[in-house]
């Protein structure tokens, strides 16, 4: 009965790091906005990297033909297919803090993003 009940707390702990693993690469989100009666095309590439429950990356965001901003992601966690971390980028009002939380499902990052202490805001990414 010991014997079973190791294999199986081995077992559940895998499971735990193939769901952390499949966040691992590069996930890549567009989404149309109308700014100053513009069309525009907001690109958000996430490179994302798992070490057990810890979670780090980057996203590099595109703003139309603007130049691509990076932005390192900070108190990254991984908890089965669920995800959380933090970004900070300088925006023209100074310095702007948005949260990230979701899922893994399959080839999509599907979740929702806070920026500062405004409202959630969907998103969802491709596997690249």
């Amino acid at each position: 009965m010991k014997t079973l009940l190791s294999i199986f707390v081995a077992f559940v702990l895998l499971a735990g790091v193939a769901f952390a693993a499949a966040i691992d690469g590069k996930w890549v989100s567009e989404r149309k906005v109308n700014r100053n009666g513009e069309d525009v095309t907001i690109t958000q590439t996430f490179d994302l990297k798992s070490d057990g429950s810890k979670l780090t990356g980057t996203i590099t965001m595109s703003f139309g033909q603007g130049d691509p901003r990076v932005t390192e992601i900070k108190d990254g966690k991984v908890d089965g297919n669920k995800f959380s971390f933090k970004t900070t980028m300088q925006g023209p009002n100074g310095e702007m803090t948005s949260t990230y939380e979701g899922t893994v499902e399959g080839d999509m990052l599907k979740g929702n993003a806070t920026r500062g202490e405004g409202q959630a805001r969907p998103f969802e990414a491709k596997r690249k």
